[in-house]
């Protein structure tokens, strides 16, 4: 399991990563031939979405983030999921960090209708940022475990 100031810092560059790829696909940039993992990474969650895939994993992290430690609740729930383990397994880190800012950002657009950008500014909160590095290395310790 990385540090924590390594997981913020992977954080951050997902953040500014997904800000790249919103400007790409916006025109405003022109987008690289190298991209192509970060192609597949978008057709897994554009197929999982439509499917319908994420309904029940979003009702878990709504209800997860209702308990006392919310947020971090939320976040673990997330990073148990089996598709995440999926893209974890068979995209590079880079890839895998867009995947996880897109259901991030899905997730609130789900739970109250949020934006792009506000869903952004809550992904690179420092509380947030805090909360995944806790709810990752929870995880990590639980998964550790002898069975």
């Amino acid at each position: 399991m990385a540090s924590s100031s390594k997981q913020q810092k992977r954080a951050k560059r997902a953040a500014n990563k997904a800000r790249e790829n919103r400007m790409v696909r916006s025109g405003q940039a022109v987008k690289s031939s190298s991209d192509a993992s970060s192609v597949g990474v978008e057709q897994v969650f554009n197929k999982a979405m439509n499917s319908g895939s994420y309904n029940a994993l979003f009702e878990k992290m709504k209800q997860a983030q209702a308990q006392d430690n919310g947020l971090q609740a939320m976040i673990a729930v997330f990073l148990v999921d089996p598709l995440l383990a999926l893209v974890l397994k068979g995209h590079k880190e880079e890839q895998s960090t867009d995947y996880i800012v897109m259901v991030f950002c899905a997730y609130r657009k789900w739970l109250d209708d949020a934006d792009e950008a506000t869903a952004m500014a809550w992904l690179e909160s420092d509380e947030f940022q805090e909360a995944y590095v806790a709810a990752s290395e929870a995880v990590s310790k639980v998964q550790k475990r002898p069975a």
